[in-house]
């Protein structure tokens, strides 16, 4: 699974992955997605350049290669 947050302005997303087949319950799941968006959140704002700006986050079950493939979604993360 693949959580993808994007800044409104900006050219490209930011990635994190997720190992979904760890989960036992939707609740541990989105438990998971939750502290990874608080994370991401706090490290985009973070980011003088990007202060005041609207971030929209979207939870796929594509790869980042298929993100890529499909949407233009260039991968930033790590």
């Amino acid at each position: 699974m693949i959580i993808l947050a994007c800044v409104t302005g900006e050219p490209s997303c930011t990635t994190a992955r997720v190992a979904d087949a760890q989960f036992t319950s939707v609740e541990a799941c989105e438990a998971r997605v939750d502290a990874i968006t608080a994370s991401m959140t706090k490290e985009l704002g973070q980011r003088l350049e990007l202060k005041g700006r609207e971030v929209t986050y979207d939870v796929s079950c594509m790869s980042r290669q298929q993100l890529q493939d499909n949407f233009g979604i260039a991968d930033r993360s790590a």
